[in-house]
């Protein structure tokens, strides 16, 4: 991020948000006290994988306090959810693909949206 007045949010909960860089259209994710960066389909990706593994047996965990899925994005790193938490993660990541989908749409350009292509 390179000023301070060059981001944007595109979608805010209580616990975080999605937003981007105006300069560098870098895209970042804040999740309480999570921030990880991303480009736009890197980002699509990531949101679909917490979607998309939210029951999967592989990611389930009990572990104390009640956070039950955990994610093990790298070998070193891994993101712990309540279900609750999850929740709010696919609303934040819903209104995220709206926006995107809007704009590209606006601008006349789907296939820049489509990141199976």
């Amino acid at each position: 991020m390179h000023q301070q007045n060059a981001f944007e949010i595109i979608a805010e909960s209580t616990n975080g948000y999605f937003g981007r860089c105006t300069c560098c259209h870098e895209f970042n994710f804040v999740y309480k006290n999570v921030v990880l960066a991303f480009q736009q389909d890197e980002l699509l990706r990531f949101g679909e994988w917490l979607i998309e593994y939210r029951y999967h047996n592989d990611t389930y965990l009990a572990l104390p306090h009640g956070r039950t899925r955990v994610y093990r994005p790298l070998t070193n790193l891994f993101l712990a959810f309540h279900d609750n938490e999850l929740d709010e993660l696919g609303d934040l990541f819903s209104q995220v693909q709206i926006v995107l989908e809007a704009r590209h749409l606006v601008k006349g350009d789907r296939s820049a949206f489509d990141i199976t292509s």
